[in-house]
């Protein structure tokens, strides 16, 4: 542990690189672009432009769904290139992997196998459960002898976990987060508007109802069902609440598994501490509410909720 000086969280819409002595981090879109020749053509958020764009001579990939690698060699591929561009100058050295808790033991090994692969100057591999790295990154003391309830709400996955004496006493990992409000967005619109609209524009209008802006609708842009040719829409930002809401409460009903299978000593502490929620999901302007609704004790988003494993990252390599 004392080695690691860079600490990698593989998400599925980000891809995250913190290093030991810097406050700042490096934040890119986890995606990478080849051409046919299957060359290179671009990584991160240039990849990211090409998207729902590119000519059939352009394939962009994304390597990670639902928290764990989808495409192992071209995540691998990806790393390696983001690695040797970004931190070329650092040598030997440790790496650091968040990783979520509730996977298979060949999953994990996956993510091992990665680091190993992705660099020639890895000197060693150290794999940390995500849930931990949130935890910290929420402002938990994650070592005290107290039990606390963490939620992470992030891009394709959603982890729900009880943490204590610096482990975690049991961990959930449901199949479903942002992109999935994205996707309801995108069917929603084309049934009731009769617009095909793409994902960027499902997301641009979820982050419109996430900012709480003034206005009651956004311009979305898309073709027109009916005639085939490009079109523009007003569509209410409220329609966002109604699959937001519904996902939260799914949320709920698993929370309440996990309460219900832990101790009553740890299910009082969390009682007494309230519940933390991180992850992007948690810049929903009535996550918080709606939990608090549902069980009537204190909800905790911190500051930066997307950014909280790679804070908590920053944190743990420091030690």
């Amino acid at each position: 542990m004392k080695t690691a000086q860079l600490g990698i969280e593989l998400g599925t819409r980000h891809l995250r690189i913190c290093t030991r002595d810097k406050e700042e981090f490096l934040k890119i879109k986890n995606m990478i672009a080849f051409d046919e020749d299957a060359k290179l053509k671009a990584f991160g958020n240039e990849a990211f432009a090409m998207y729902e764009k590119q000519p059939y001579s352009i394939h962009v990939v994304k390597p990670m769904e639902h928290g764990v690698i989808s495409d192992y060699t071209n995540m691998r591929y990806l790393l390696g290139t983001v690695l040797d561009h970004y931190f070329k100058r650092i040598r030997k050295t440790g790496l650091m992997i968040a990783v979520p808790v509730d996977i298979t033991n060949v999953e994990k090994r996956a993510f091992e196998d990665l680091a190993w692969e992705s660099a020639s100057r890895v000197k060693d591999v150290t794999l940390v459960p995500k849930p931990i790295l949130a935890a910290i990154g929420s402002g938990i003391d994650v070592n005290a002898p107290c039990g606390n309830m963490i939620i992470d709400i992030g891009a394709s996955t959603t982890e729900i976990s009880v943490i204590s004496l610096g482990g975690i006493v049991t961990s959930r990992l449901l199949p479903y987060g942002g992109d999935q409000i994205d996707e309801w967005i995108r069917d929603y619109v084309k049934k009731n508007y009769k617009l095909a609209i793409g994902t960027r524009s499902a997301r641009h209008l979820k982050l419109a109802y996430a900012k709480i802006e003034d206005k009651e609708s956004a311009m979305i842009k898309g073709r027109d069902l009916v005639s085939g040719l490009p079109k523009q829409e007003k569509i209410p930002i409220q329609i966002v609440e109604e699959k937001a809401h519904s996902q939260v409460r799914d949320i709920c009903v698993q929370v309440k598994a996990v309460l219900e299978s832990i101790t009553p000593e740890l299910a009082s502490d969390i009682m007494n501490q309230g519940i933390y929620v991180s992850g992007g999901g948690a810049a929903f302007p009535k996550t918080a509410e709606w939990i608090k609704e549902e069980f009537k004790i204190s909800v905790h988003i911190a500051d930066r909720p997307e950014d909280h494993v790679i804070l908590g990252m920053q944190s743990y390599l420091k030690r």
